[in-house]
């Protein structure tokens, strides 16, 4: 049976055939076998790499050779060079302080970045000062509007009214215009028909030029008053024997006897 077992799982045998081994096959293996908690050999990773090997040399570049490249020849690289080597670079430690220049720089960036307490200060004080100014000018601007907030509802309300009277008369103008095109067509037409829109238009036609003609009457009418308004005063100022300037009508004249 454990030979057709063998036959038909050939890795159920290996493991199997490891199971009466030691847990540790040597260290020069790439690998060991552990038991689990269902007895079978389980395959773990044992393999460590060597540490790489430190590398102690110190690599001072010759500034006078030509082969050097540039940025081996510069303060920073310098820096470098003592901050990994130390007094065996063979460097000044000096050069790893600021020079003028940079410390001029520095100090300028500081002041752009980190103002003093003086500076903060005064920003935040501006700053306050400016919010305070915003926050009076709104409460004017609602207090203002809270004033004017009476007005403005009822300005609307009438505007609605208006709006709404305007449609109720444009409503009852056009059922108007319709009753009149039916009746003198003398039967019901449809509105879309072209017969009944050409009606309308007449009808509307010949409303607009009574409108102009009534207009005109009733100028015709107030030029007439006030030409008769005129000559009666004309005569009453000559039966005092004053006279009048027709071009300048509401400006009277002064009398001789007041002179």
């Amino acid at each position: 049976m454990a030979t057709s077992m063998a036959r038909e799982f050939p890795r159920l045998a290996f493991l199997c055939h490891f199971r009466n081994l030691s847990p540790c096959l040597g260290s020069s293996t790439a690998s060991r076998y552990s038991r689990t908690h269902n007895d079978s050999c389980v395959q773990v990773a044992r393999y460590r790499a060597p540490p790489f090997p430190l590398d102690r040399s110190r690599y001072i570049p010759d500034k006078s050779d030509p082969k050097t490249p540039e940025f081996q020849k510069t303060l920073k690289f310098d820096r470098k060079l003592w901050g990994r080597h130390g007094e065996a670079s063979g460097l000044d430690p000096s050069i790893c302080w600021p020079t003028k220049a940079e410390l001029a720089e520095m100090q300028e960036e500081e002041r752009d970045w980190s103002p003093t307490l003086q500076e903060m200060q005064q920003s935040i004080a501006i700053k306050r000062s400016a919010e305070e100014s915003d926050r009076l000018a709104r409460e004017k601007r609602i207090a203002a509007n809270m004033a004017r907030m009476p007005k403005l509802i009822e300005q609307v309300y009438v505007e609605r009214r208006l709006k709404k009277e305007q449609l109720e008369e444009a409503k009852k103008s056009k059922e108007r215009l319709i009753a009149q095109a039916r009746e003198r067509l003398g039967y019901n037409v449809h509105p879309s028909s072209p017969k009944f829109v050409a009606m309308i238009e007449e009808i509307e036609n010949e409303e607009r030029k009574q409108k102009k003609k009534a207009k005109r009457a009733k100028q015709e009418a107030i030029k007439e008053a006030f030409k008769a308004a005129m000559a009666t005063a004309e005569a009453a100022k000559i039966q005092d024997g004053a006279t009048i300037n027709t071009d300048i009508p509401l400006k009277p004249h002064k009398n001789q006897s007041d002179q």
